[in-house]
C-alpha cells in the first residue's frame, strides 16, 4: 500500500509487487503474504520466490512530521528454497504461504515462515 497525496489528503494504492511497478513483473517478485509485527514497527512480506524482506516504520520527525505510515527496507533474506519430495513425487514451490512474528522475548524480533511444507526460524532481526 502506498499512501499519495499532499496535507491530510490520502489516496492509497495496493502493489502486490516491492518497488517500480514495470510491465515485466517476474512471478517470483509478486507478494504472497504480509504480516505486522505486534507494535506495528516492522512489516514483514514473503514472496512467491521464498524471499522474506521486513520494512522498518520510519520514525516521525520534526523535518518529516507526517512520515507515520511510511516503512523501509530493513532486512532481506531467502527463506525457503524450491525442494522435491521424492516420497510423493511432488515438487514443493519455495512461495511463502504465512508469516508470524513470534511474542518478543528479548531484544531480538523473531518470525517463522512457512511454504505450506516446511517451516523456518530463519533470522532474528536485533533491534536497532
Amino acid at each position: 500500500f502506498v499512501g499519495v497525496g499532499g496535507g491530510n489528503d490520502f489516496q492509497w494504492c495496493f502493489s502486490q509487487v516491492k518497488g517500480a511497478i514495470d510491465e515485466d513483473v517476474a512471478e517470483a517478485d509478486i507478494i504472497s503474504t504480509v504480516e505486522f509485527n505486534y507494535s506495528g514497527e516492522l512489516l514483514a512480506t514473503g514472496d512467491k520466490g521464498g524471499r522474506v524482506v521486513i520494512f522498518q516504520r520510519e520514525q516521525e520527525s520534526k523535518n518529516r512530521p507526517h512520515s507515520r505510515g511510511e516503512y523501509n527496507v530493513y532486512s532481506t533474506f531467502q527463506s525457503h528454497e524450491p525442494e522435491f519430495d521424492y516420497l510423493k513425487s511432488l515438487e514443493i514451490e519455495e512461495k511463502i504461504n504465512k508469516i508470524r512474528w513470534l511474542p518478543q522475548q528479548n531484544a531480538a524480533h523473531s518470525l517463522l515462515s512457512t511454504n505450506g511444507k516446511s517451516r523456518n526460524v530463519p533470522r532474528n532481526c536485533t533491534e536497532y
